[in-house]
């Protein structure tokens, strides 16, 4: 077995948050394509439950090992006991992992803690043959996660997804459609409604899709039914099209008041190194720039449609001066175990009272001076520190 460098991973990892804008973007910015008469959309075919009010939305970004972060402050929170039921759950890439077992509750953190601190590497996916790379569909296979997906997703799990979906509560899961470059969203909940062995191989194929970075691995080939005719589509990493979403009309049609949380699997900012001109590593480097512009861009979207309706943002993030690595596909044990402890640190909060959430991500912690340059010679001078977050409600957007 051949082995892969680790700077033709770092060039993987733009990937892993999304390179390309969403398609909830492109489509606020771009005309139809076709003309509205002959516009056609897909309409699932199965029995609507009911829904209930979506007063408390929790929202899992992509982010590979730095899920064991996300873990943490799930955990931490249910040590707190002021971690409510989530009304709604969504998850894009590793959140798409951490989801399910967020939307059972705290019963079920025991289960994301043995996954992000006991796995490593190998436990994930196996490396190709070098040489044989440039002729396949992706650097590794995911064989092994799939197999820790049917080992935890059993059908008892499964039947408690599908008891909640019921009750009128959503779990929600985010891929992209390779071959119509669009992001796809899937209703867990309904799926698991179906029963059977079919509807357990759907959803392990589509929380494995959302976890499967392009070119690093393979596209998931889903067989879909339009119009009794029988399809297949490939699909991949969800974060290829979103770090993080909320369903479109959700937050709008919530009652008010309604509470929306953000955690973000990793760092707001990427860490400010020298790095040097070889294309490796610039690749890299741009790539890990855009990934975290386009989560904040995607955070700052997401409060403001949670605001403007008179609800109430709430962010979680790794800080900044946290000593880590941008990879976020290494899986490295021991990275993830601090990982871990930190989530845990935050989600308990100062006093114990649950998490320290932010409104918005803060400038000034991430070193950005807002000024405009206007030339190259500089001076420094001393900035108002940042102060951390409070559990005091998200001041509102004007």
């Amino acid at each position: 077995m051949g082995r892969i460098s680790v700077p033709l991973l770092c060039c993987l990892i733009p990937l892993l948050g999304g390179c390309l804008p969403s398609w909830a973007t492109l489509r606020r910015r771009a005309l139809p394509s076709v003309p509205p008469a002959v516009q056609t959309t897909m309409i699932s075919v199965e029995v609507p439950q009911p829904v209930r009010p979506a007063r408390h939305v929790l929202a899992l970004s992509g982010g590979g090992s730095y899920g064991a972060f996300t873990s943490g402050v799930l955990s931490g929170w249910s040590r707190s006991n002021n971690r409510p039921e989530f009304d709604v759950v969504t998850g894009i890439s590793t959140g798409a992992l951490i989801a399910p077992m967020a939307f059972l509750g705290p019963a079920y953190d025991y289960e994301l803690k043995k996954f992000y601190t006991e796995v490593s590497a190998q436990d994930v996916f196996s490396i190709r043959s070098i040489v044989t790379i440039p002729f396949r569909e992706s650097v590794a296979r995911l064989g092994p996660l799939r197999s820790i997906l049917e080992a935890n997703l059993t059908p008892e799990v499964l039947a408690a997804i599908a008891a909640e979906h019921r009750k009128g509560r959503r779990l929600y899961v985010a891929t992209t459609n390779l071959d119509s470059r669009k992001m796809v969203t899937w209703d867990i909940g309904a799926m698991a409604c179906s029963g059977g062995e079919n509807s357990a191989k759907l959803i392990h194929d589509v929380i494995l899709a959302s976890a499967s970075v392009p070119g690093l691995f393979p596209p998931v080939p889903i067989e879909v039914e339009i119009d009794g005719k029988l399809r297949k589509e490939n699909h991949v990493d969800g974060g290829v099209a979103a770090p993080l979403f909320v369903p479109a009309g959700l937050i709008e049609s919530a009652p008010p008041g309604v509470q929306v949380y953000a955690i973000v699997a990793g760092k707001l900012y990427p860490s400010t190194d020298p790095v040097p001109t070889r294309v490796l590593k610039v690749i890299a480097a741009s790539g890990v720039a855009l990934m975290h512009s386009y989560t904040r861009s995607e955070v700052v979207g997401l409060a403001r449609r949670t605001q403007v309706v008179g609800g109430d943002f709430h962010l979680s993030y790794l800080r900044q001066d946290f000593k880590a690595t941008d990879n976020g596909v290494q899986f490295h044990t021991d990275e993830m175990n601090r990982f871990f402890v930190e989530g845990v640190k935050v989600g308990l909060g100062p006093a114990n009272v649950g998490p320290g959430w932010s409104s918005l991500p803060h400038e000034a912690e991430a070193e950005e001076p807002s000024d405009i340059r206007t030339g190259a010679r500089f001076r420094t001078s001393l900035v108002a520190p940042h102060l951390p977050p409070t559990n005091t409600p998200p001041a509102k957007l004007p």
